[in-house]
């Protein structure tokens, strides 16, 4: 990394992003919380553009914006868990136990393994994470149908807000109608989780000429994201290394022979 990538436009906007969520934890109530959670969200839409436009993308880049959006989303769940525990929307009793719990849940099956999973497979398979699960079809829909990805990830952010903000009917409004595009993004990632804990993924990807062909499928390029679609959660080249320098080696070796 050189020093001067510290300082790339869409970096500083990274920057900004980690300082609206600090400001929305600190918050005092669910409504500031929203307001400065939302403002991280929109530079989260301009940060790629500006990488682009600027040629400025890098491995830093990379790596900043897929670590502030899993911690983004965990926040959102938290806290809507917490808002649901305390009696602040329309669920209460053993509901709300299970509503929070289900959150909860969410953080670590979604957030955490099923992303963590991802990422890391595609950087040691040198395979761009977008390619990840696509023996599902709700998966297809998910990464390579941009009006499903835009939809389903919106809806992530709304159902989380509409649970942290408060129980008003258009709070529960907001809830209702994003639910499906909830529940699509959370089963969409799930399904990825299971394509690779079943090895679906590895052995697919063993594969030379099965590569090849699944890889030809989409044109994909750094910009492009399984959260809105339009920023920098793709991996640049230089961020998947392992393939290339396996076969640097078995070239190496096979020359010396």
């Amino acid at each position: 990394m050189q020093l001067k990538e510290l300082f790339y436009v869409a970096n500083i906007i990274d920057y900004g992003r980690i300082l609206a969520l600090y400001w929305a934890v600190r918050s005092p109530d669910g409504q500031t919380f929203a307001m400065y959670y939302s403002v991280s969200y929109l530079l989260d839409c301009v940060d790629g553009y500006a990488a682009r436009a600027l040629n400025q993308e890098s491995r830093l880049g990379y790596y900043l914006d897929m670590v502030i959006d899993r911690v983004s989303s965990c926040l959102c769940l938290h806290f809507a868990a917490r808002s649901v525990l305390d009696g602040n929307t329309c669920f209460t009793g053993t509901t709300a136990e299970i509503v929070a719990f289900v959150l909860r849940a969410l953080i670590l099956l979604v957030e955490l393994i099923a992303h963590s999973s991802v990422m890391f497979l595609s950087e040691v398979l040198g395979v761009h994470q977008k390619q990840m699960g696509y023996d599902y079809a709700i998966v297809r829909k998910y990464l390579s149908d941009k009006k499903y990805l835009f939809w389903s990830c919106l809806s992530f952010e709304l159902f989380g807000l509409s649970l942290i903000v408060d129980s008003g009917p258009i709070a529960v409004l907001v809830m209702l109608l994003s639910l499906p595009g909830f529940v699509f993004r959370a089963a969409a990632n799930i399904c990825r989780l299971i394509a690779i804990v079943t090895k679906k993924e590895l052995t697919k990807w063993t594969s030379k000429e099965e590569a090849q062909n699944i890889a030809g499928r989409e044109k994909v390029r750094r910009g492009s994201s399984d959260r809105l679609g339009i920023h920098r959660a793709a991996s640049p080249p230089s961020a998947q290394f392992r393939r290339q320098r396996s076969s640097s080696s078995q070239q190496s070796r096979s020359d010396s022979q």
